[in-house]
């Protein structure tokens, strides 16, 4: 069942996710997700930046706040080697059109998936609750 759904997304069954179904909302859609040390911000398409102990005064990648445009992040890029076509797991840097998307948000963790050329790929990304680290799988 899809609870409050929308043309962007909607909650799933147990409301602990938030389910986005199409990368190009009218603005950023976050996750924060941190353990009390480090944490990280995640967009629906892969923007944000990682942080510790302050996340205005630490930060440990680059990010400047901007609602709209959602430019800074941590990417990565898969090539189909026979056609040499490529595109990012998440929507950003490339933004190429998926033939699926999907972003889950949920308490402590993000996970995105795609259908590109054929190629399906997901990355989920969390932090540790005892580790000063995030962990992208």
């Amino acid at each position: 069942m899809k609870l409050f759904q929308t043309n962007y997304g909607y909650f799933g069954d147990n409301g602990k996710e938030y389910v986005i179904t199409r990368p190009d909302t009218p603005k950023p859609w976050v996750n924060v997700i941190c353990n009390g040390d480090y944490g990280l911000i995640i967009s629906q398409t892969g923007g944000g930046y990682s942080w510790r102990t302050h996340a205005k005064f630490n930060r440990l990648t680059r990010w400047e706040q901007d609602l709209v445009k959602d430019e800074w992040g941590k990417y990565l890029y898969l090539r189909d080697n026979d056609t040499g076509d490529y595109w990012s797991l998440t929507w950003k840097p490339v933004c190429r059109p998926p033939e699926r998307y999907e972003c889950r948000h949920g308490l402590g963790y993000t996970t995105i998936s795609s259908l590109n050329a054929g190629i399906e790929s997901t990355v989920t990304f969390f932090v540790p609750l005892d580790e000063p680290l995030e962990v992208w799988y």
